[in-house]
């Protein structure tokens, strides 16, 4: 009799650290991959905005298609799940809109951070006021495609800037 005890107490204990184990996952901005393939792409954006896998490779490529060689395409697909009832529905979303991005300009790149209010006098502001995660998830599409600085030639061709 003892040992059935223990045993229903082990069975017990485990049902409870499994469902214990279930919450909500944490999106992780840091796990979207902005200049990936669009298939890996999309795929970054159901770990790093859902905290999930996608549901299939199917509905990946359908996403996929919306991504081309510019870099606002990403920004787009990115806001289509920020804004999707998953999401939405999340306790991720429902924080305060508190963060802003803020630029720096060092030698000749673009550096950003995240905060609640601004940093000084050599920061400006770039967007925001987002949720803590959708702020450091920006932050990382504007390091990505943003942080090179360029001027304009009279031919209209952006070069980096040189000096």
């Amino acid at each position: 009799m003892k040992k059935n005890i223990n045993v229903s107490i082990v069975i017990i204990a485990a049902i409870v650290l499994c469902g214990a184990l279930n919450v909500e996952a944490v999106p992780n901005p840091g796990a979207i991959l902005w200049d990936a393939s669009p298939q890996a792409f999309v795929t970054s954006l159901y770990v790093g905005v859902l905290g999930r896998q996608p549901e299939s490779q199917a509905v990946v490529n359908g996403w996929a298609e919306y991504v081309n060689d510019k870099p606002i395409s990403r920004l787009r697909v990115f806001w289509a799940f920020i804004g999707s009832i998953e999401y939405q529905g999340s306790s991720w979303a429902k924080q305060k809109k508190e963060y802003k991005i803020y630029r720096e300009m060092d030698h000749n790149r673009y550096r950003y951070s995240v905060s609640k209010g601004p940093l000084g006098a050599k920061y400006f502001p770039q967007d925001g006021p987002y949720t803590f995660g959708v702020a450091m998830a920006v932050r990382g599409y504007h390091e990505t495609f943003y942080s090179r600085r360029y001027v304009i030639f009279q031919d209209n061709s952006p070069t980096p800037f040189s000096g």
